[in-house]
């Protein structure tokens, strides 16, 4: 039996979202926010938080600073039952933050990187891996330590036996490196936003992404915004509507989205019974602040989907 379901592999950081604000501050202009949050960021970290708190039984290897934003990151992990035992601590760099600022249908962000940009494929023990079932990995292009050594990374992990997942997250230069595609021989499930899916596709349409991008992974989830979600696999293409509810706050709704369908996944529902559980888990992590502060338990999900008279 492995010692993991899931193991994530990724950059971590501290968020402080800012909420309530009448619109984005200009330059040489104050903005006053109505209220503030310090939780627990990086989209890494708020996956295994969050498919941690459904019930699987979660590791993480990753690498903080020997600071108080580090002891932060890492206590509000534990309090979520994720496996900290393997992620470093390096007195040489500082831990990063990302400061978000927060509307009910959108953000702004503004991140410092930190020590996830040391964070390397010669950082990772590969027994590790071998004690999981399952790999999964955010922010590829937020990594630029991890990205030559990423496809090695997959690829070894396929060889394990491991089934993998990835979330690209935005590419802050605005290059949209084609040498994802290298990693993605080796994904079973990729997970990309709209705007990163027609980027990465060189695609004008989601539909034109998922076909482009299903030549390559057995299953592309493409999210569009708070919507709705589409998906290709082996048996066609498929289209999901979210959930509505009233927003608070959007961050790590993405990520939450992946916590409810790899849960899923990983138990081995349908891909549409993945999905619906996705745009649940997503819907409800909306209603708080922070990609963690509203994040539902596995009873809570089923009691929404009840609500929503979903088939569960």
């Amino acid at each position: 039996m492995k010692k993991f379901d899931i193991l994530v592999i990724g950059e971590l950081n501290a968020d402080l979202i800012l909420s309530g604000l009448p619109a984005l501050p200009e330059m040489g202009q104050t903005r006053l926010a109505q209220d503030m949050h310090f939780t627990l960021g990086s989209a890494s970290a708020i996956f295994a938080g969050n498919i941690a708190h459904l019930g699987l039984n979660v590791g993480f290897v990753g690498k903080v600073g020997d600071d108080d934003v580090g002891d932060f990151v890492l206590k509000s992990l534990q309090k979520r039952n994720v496996d900290t035992s393997m992620i470093i601590r390096d007195k040489a760099a500082k831990t990063g933050i990302c400061v978000s600022m927060s509307f009910p249908e959108n953000y702004a962000m503004a991140s410092y990187a930190g020590v996830r940009e040391t964070f390397t494929l010669a950082d990772i023990n590969f027994e590790h891996i071998a004690k999981a079932a399952h790999l999964h990995m955010s922010s590829y292009y937020l990594q630029p330590g991890m990205q030559e050594g990423c496809a090695e990374l997959f690829k070894k992990a396929k060889e394990m036996g491991l089934s993998t997942s990835l979330d690209p997250d935005s590419d802050p230069s605005g290059r949209w490196d084609d040498s994802i595609f290298k990693v993605l021989n080796y994904v079973d499930i990729f997970l990309p936003n709209e705007k990163e899916a027609l980027n990465i596709s060189k695609s004008d349409s989601i539909e034109s992404a998922l076909d482009l991008l299903h030549k390559t992974v057995p299953v592309v989830v493409i999210k569009a915004g708070t919507s709705e979600v589409w998906i290709k696999n082996r048996d066609g293409k498929m289209h999901i509507n979210a959930f509505e509810v009233d927003a608070l706050d959007t961050t790590g709704a993405g990520d939450s989205f992946n916590s409810g369908f790899i849960y899923q996944f990983y138990r081995g529902a349908g891909i549409e019974q993945c999905a619906i559980w996705g745009n649940a888990c997503a819907a409800i992590s909306t209603t708080g602040l922070g990609g963690t502060g509203a994040f539902p338990t596995l009873q809570q999900v089923e009691r929404f989907l009840k609500d929503k008279k979903v088939d569960i």
